[in-house]
């Protein structure tokens, strides 16, 4: 790839990065205001209520007789289907689920907009002509540690939330027995450590290009 080229793609991919920053900028201040005001007014009717919830969940799927309903999820032997994933809870009238699904939603936000600021530091420091600089190499590490924090909290936050939002809830539909659960994801976890592992060899490359800098 020519320098020009790489270069035209560096300032596409800045100005991609912008505009997801300002988006979710954006929608980091909005969207708390309209979950509180959607919360607030919570309406009786479930057709006209707009309060899904999404959580990572464990489910059991019993045979179709009231003994299923009330099994526990560890102590029930006649399930049919096991499982778990994401899971959409339509139109919820439980204010504490919303607003927790909400928070849950706006830490991991944060965590990902920490993650955005870095990369869009490097691309801005690439377009600048300075590859090589220091500052590059713990930017790229604070992005690995952003991948191991995301498959790590998020992961727990949906576990402890799930069990509130749940208990909240009160699941109830014959037959489906719904409990909260988690699953760490060891492709996140390692891409995290790769890319720490990355930054550490290109503070080492940022040295050496310093060093030569130096002594030309």
């Amino acid at each position: 790839m020519s320098p020009t080229t790489q270069h035209k793609l560096a300032r596409l991919v800045k100005r991609f990065l912008d505009l997801i920053w300002f988006l979710i900028i954006f929608s980091m201040f909005a969207w708390p205001i309209a979950a509180t005001v959607i919360g607030l007014s919570i309406p009786d009717d479930p057709q006209q209520r707009h309060t899904d919830i999404e959580m990572f969940a464990g489910f059991k799927v019993f045979p179709d007789e009231p003994s299923g309903l009330a099994a526990a999820p560890n102590s029930a032997p006649e399930y049919v289907l096991q499982g778990n994933g994401m899971v959409r809870l339509n139109n919820t009238s439980s204010r504490l689920a919303w607003y927790l699904s909400t928070a849950i939603t706006e830490v991991m936000g944060f965590i990902f907009l920490f993650g955005l600021a870095q990369m869009r530091h490097v691309f801005a420091s690439v377009l600048k002509g300075e590859s090589f600089a220091r500052e590059n190499a713990g930017r790229i590490r604070k992005i690995g540690y952003v991948f191991l924090g995301w498959h790590i909290i998020y992961p727990l936050l949906q576990f402890f939330g799930g069990q509130i939002m749940l208990n909240d809830i009160a699941f109830n539909v014959q037959g489906v027995v719904l409990y909260s659960s988690f699953q760490f994801n060891v492709v996140g976890l390692f891409a995290g450590f790769a890319i720490i592992v990355l930054a550490g060899v290109l503070r080492e490359a940022a040295d050496i290009h310093q060093e030569q800098a130096l002594t030309v």
